[in-house]
């Protein structure tokens, strides 16, 4: 059984049944934003999501990069070259400062 912690229409996760891994969906606006990936190690994402929360509180976030586009306009933006051989450092580092919600650990080759 699953449990809905929030609201879908502002900020909510969707929990599945308990253990160390387990199903872990996110909406946000309405938006689902788990749709890659919703396994979470629990121990791990419990600290990753204070760390987030905490990071969110104290204001520290830049406004978007790009006048004029939404949040996902700029996602789509600084996503498109991410890994590509025509990905610039300069492209790495600004995808770097606007990364949210880094609640997995980094994959492994």
């Amino acid at each position: 059984m699953s449990m809905v912690l929030g609201d879908k229409s502002r900020f909510a996760a969707e929990v599945g049944e308990p253990g160390p891994l387990c199903r872990v969906d996110l909406w946000a606006a309405g938006k689902w934003l788990t749709c890659d990936d919703n396994m979470a190690y629990v121990p791990q994402f419990r600290r990753d999501v204070l760390d987030a929360a905490a990071w969110l509180r104290s204001g520290e976030g830049s406004p978007l990069p790009f006048a004029g586009l939404s949040a996902e306009a700029t996602h789509r933006r600084l996503t498109q070259r991410a890994g590509d051989a025509e990905e610039t450092e300069a492209d790495y580092e600004l995808r770097g400062r606007f990364r949210v919600l880094l609640w997995a650990p980094p994959p492994t080759m």
